[in-house]
């Protein structure tokens, strides 16, 4: 008789979760954006808001957890896998783990989707001369280039990537956002920064993708895979025989145990919002490109992902 109960309840606890997926989501569900307002991951995040809510049929909830990014992360990896917490990040995530600023990352969560890519550019000053990254070599002539970056973040990669690929020697300086690195390379305090491609062209040219003669400064490197369209002339990572990329994806994670039909749902959800809302607009005028990476092939494209970035930022980290 124990025996029998005990079956019974144990095959009850299964029809309620079964049920449970089957039926989710029956209330709102949260998309933790683990930085402050304002940010292009919170941008991305309210931009797949809309048809997201609409194609799961409940509200989607963006919060913003601020401080340090590792507090939101947390938060997910410690959520109850139901599907009702999802956490939106970068490859910031990949960074903060192979430097040694926390101790978990993105193998600690469930991949859902990757969207919204956005690789980086490279500009020296125009007085300079250097329009490609082996006049930055030439023109370094043995002496280590400052290069302006977040220290710890992607445009820091970027430096460490571009001086890897190109043969040449770079100091890492603090000095913020894109408008910070700006004034510091025009005032001759650094040699070299790293920006969006919209920032790229406001910089460098006009009207469409004519370089202004007058430009104080000069896009030396896109570090896509291939050329930036708005930025034609611009060497990309393959010209220069470099299979890396320096890019930061937008990546939707679950806790680890979500159950695969609903870590579905979202991803088919997702993918709705990516291409039906504005998303898509915004990240083409800041440069982005398109990207939509969900199932089989998710996770081998994080783990390149990490292969690119991880020994950058190891050595970033040694460096310092």
């Amino acid at each position: 008789m124990k025996v029998f109960a005990a079956s019974l309840a144990l095959s009850v606890a299964i029809s309620s979760a079964a049920y449970a997926q089957s039926d989710w989501p029956s209330r709102p569900v949260t998309l933790v954006v683990p930085f402050s307002a304002g940010g292009i991951t919170d941008i991305v995040a309210r931009r797949l808001e809309p048809v997201l809510s609409k194609e799961l049929g409940q509200s989607v909830v963006v919060m913003n957890v601020a401080g340090h990014p590792s507090i939101g992360t947390r938060r997910i990896i410690d959520a109850a896998p139901n599907g009702y917490e999802f956490l939106i990040h970068e490859t910031g995530i990949m960074t903060a783990e192979a430097s040694g600023v926390q101790d978990f990352g993105y193998r600690d969560l469930k991949p859902v989707a990757a969207v919204a890519n956005l690789c980086l550019v490279m500009l020296s000053r125009a007085d300079a001369g250097w329009k490609t990254v082996e006049e930055v070599k030439a023109g370094a002539e043995g002496r280590e280039l400052i290069a302006g970056v977040a220290i710890g973040g992607l445009s820091h990669m970027a430096a460490l990537a571009g001086a890897e690929v190109g043969g040449f020697d770079v100091r890492a300086a603090q000095v913020g956002g894109s408008a910070d690195a700006y004034a510091a390379l025009l005032g001759k305090q650094i040699d070299l920064m790293f920006t969006a491609p919209a920032d790229a062209m406001n910089y460098t040219r006009g009207e469409g993708t004519e370089v202004r003669e007058d430009a104080d400064a000069t896009a030396v490197l896109y570090f896509g895979p291939e050329r930036f369209e708005g930025l034609p002339e611009v060497q990309s990572m393959a010209d220069i025989g470099s299979e890396a990329s320096i890019c930061a994806p937008h990546i939707v994670f679950a806790p680890k145990e979500t159950p695969d039909e609903i870590v579905e749902k979202m991803a088919a959800a997702l993918k709705a919002a990516y291409n039906e809302g504005d998303l898509r607009d915004f990240m083409q005028k800041i440069g982005g490109t398109e990207l939509f990476v969900s199932g089989a092939e998710l996770q081998g494209f994080l783990d390149n992902q990490w292969n690119a970035i991880a020994p950058l930022a190891e050595r970033a980290t040694s460096a310092n």
